[in-house]
């Protein structure tokens, strides 16, 4: 692995052409690929999306790496993915989300195999030097591959800010085992997973990127571009560049290099081909779009606010809400991040580590990040509501749901 990071522009619509410019100046697949190597290439096929509208990887991306791919010759060549289980939000089929983006024809024109990765065998496996989650289930097809292509959508996301290469690798957790990664904090449990089943090169699908919640096609952004590097850190700093989303907010990301010894900065990563600037645009994350919808509560983002402590404070605000206490949210001020002092008065919750020197809060919660149940804990304190009625709404919605996601699980 490398800190070159190619990015090629897509000319005259031959998505082809431009992936394979990406991967040459990127160092290309020899040093991974061999006649004997089993390839998994992991898509983002996480709901049933339309081809071009930047929630999920575009069917032509994922036929034009498979075919540089098939030209190595490996041992085999899988495509595979398992679609998204369902948290707050419903789960969904990936057998009709290959349908939609048009990756199984894309495969069955190939005659590469298609796999559900939520179908999949399994294996339950350790991770060493754990940060919150000791074992993971994961799909053998993942674990018995010797090389792992991630192939993600460029786009922003509500809870990690980006979703990019590093998180796409959570569709090898078969089914409902994702949940456990929100349940124990996502972002860490996106690094414990990566630690395992690493991607060895990641390739991004810029043709089309989404901005805000994702929805097609008000956040649809054209970019016409391919990103790729044999070292998904650098990849996912580099396409958090180009959504104009500062690296250092990230905190899977930050978190996976110092791991390795690396710093997740654009100014480690040698840039060839296309040149970003040039690109960059500036795309809404899914947490500012959420954020819009609380227009009754002040959330204060000090310099090293970062996804870790949104993430967990998308679900704790929005059931806070949802158990009935949307007038008690009126004046409510969330401070995140090492803040100054805004001279807010009354409702504060200031939550997380770096926020323990804000002062005069009506509640504080520590951690990096606290626990979703701690900043529900917080809110309600400082709103002065039952915490218990918040945690148990919270329960119930999710149950519906989970039921109503649970038979999607194997389609």
């Amino acid at each position: 692995m490398t800190n070159r990071v190619a990015i090629t522009r897509v000319k005259d619509g031959n998505v082809d052409a431009a992936v394979r410019e990406a991967v040459r100046l990127a160092g290309g697949f020899d040093d991974i690929i061999t006649s004997r190597s089993r390839v998994l290439i992991k898509p983002n096929q996480g709901r049933p999306m339309p081809r071009h509208s930047g929630a999920v990887t575009d069917a032509d991306v994922v036929e034009a790496v498979a075919g540089l791919v098939l030209q190595r010759n490996p041992a085999s060549v899988i495509i595979g993915d398992g679609a998204i289980a369902g948290w707050d939000l419903p789960g969904f089929s990936t057998q009709e989300a290959f349908d939609a983006s048009g990756v199984t024809a894309a495969a069955r024109k190939l005659g590469v195999e298609l796999r559900n990765l939520n179908t999949d065998r399994w294996e339950e496996v350790a991770v060493p030097g754990a940060l919150v989650m000791d074992r993971v289930r994961i799909a053998r097809t993942a674990l018995e591959s010797d090389v792992i292509i991630s192939v993600p959508v460029l786009k922003a996301a509500v809870r990690t800010y980006a979703s990019l290469s590093l998180k796409n690798m959570k569709g090898v957790m078969p089914g409902v085992e994702k949940r456990k990664s929100h349940r124990v904090g996502l972002d860490k449990a996106i690094v414990d997973l990566c630690s395992v089943v690493r991607p060895s090169y990641a390739i991004i699908d810029a043709t089309v990127g989404a901005e805000g919640m994702g929805q097609y096609p008000e956040d649809t952004k054209a970019m016409g571009l391919i990103v790729a590097g044999s070292d998904a850190v650098y990849v996912d700093v580099v396409g958090a560049a180009l959504m104009g989303i500062d690296p250092s907010r990230i905190m899977h990301l930050q978190y996976m290099a110092q791991r390795e010894g690396k710093v997740a900065e654009l100014a480690v990563v040698e840039l060839v081909g296309e040149p970003l600037e040039a690109h960059r645009q500036v795309f809404l994350t899914g947490f500012e779009v959420f954020q819009s919808r609380f227009p009754e509560v002040t959330i204060v983002r000090g310099e090293s606010a970062c996804s870790g402590c949104t993430n967990e404070l998308v679900s704790a605000l929005s059931f806070v809400k949802k158990a009935g206490y949307g007038e008690q949210l009126q004046g409510l001020t969330v401070v995140i991040g090492d803040a100054a002092d805004v001279g807010a008065t009354g409702k504060v919750a200031a939550l997380g580590k770096c926020a323990a020197d804000y002062p005069r809060p009506s509640a504080f919660v520590g951690g990096c990040p606290p626990k979703e149940a701690e900043m529900v804990q917080a809110l309600a304190e400082a709103c002065g509501v039952d915490p218990a009625v918040v945690l148990a709404t919270m329960a119930g919605a999710r149950k519906t749901v989970w039921d109503a996601s649970d038979p999607l699980m194997g389609r």
